[in-house]
């Protein structure tokens, strides 16, 4: 599939980690939409095709493992990673736990690493809808 036809939503409340990871994502070929309040990436998800989310887990208002329950309702096969800087056991458990299929800490050192880790996740959502086409379910 033509990464440009993969949309990548990165929710954070900082500027400057929308804009970085929008220029590396872009750089790789991703449709990319930022959001930087909890509500309105939600609402994005409703009304457009979200293929992969990368979702910071300390929101004001709404905390990020809220929002990726409301992704999965939404989604199942939106592919979400979650991120924080400030991550414990519990934290990460959760995540994996609610659907999040990996969990990147900040700030991200190695570029390299971060988009191997959404390169895994393309790779697994074109899995599940290949697997999807065959069954006949899409």
């Amino acid at each position: 599939m033509d990464r440009k036809k993969l949309t990548v939503l990165i929710l954070d409340d900082e500027e400057n980690i929308l804009s970085s990871l929008r220029r590396i994502l872009e750089a790789c070929g991703y449709t990319v939409v930022t959001k930087d309040k909890p509500e309105e990436a939600i609402d994005y998800v409703r009304s457009n095709v979200v293929h992969i989310a990368l979702l910071d887990i300390l929101m004001p208002n709404m905390d990020g493992i809220t929002v990726l329950n409301i992704i999965k309702e939404i989604s199942g096969l939106t592919q979400v990673i979650m991120m924080s800087a400030y991550s414990t056991v519990d934290r990460i458990v959760s995540a994996l736990e609610n659907g999040a299929n990996d969990f990147l800490l900040k700030p991200f050192d190695n570029i390299d690493a971060f988009i191997a880790v959404v390169e895994n996740s393309e790779s697994k959502l074109l899995r599940w809808q290949k697997i999807l086409a065959e069954t006949g379910a899409i």
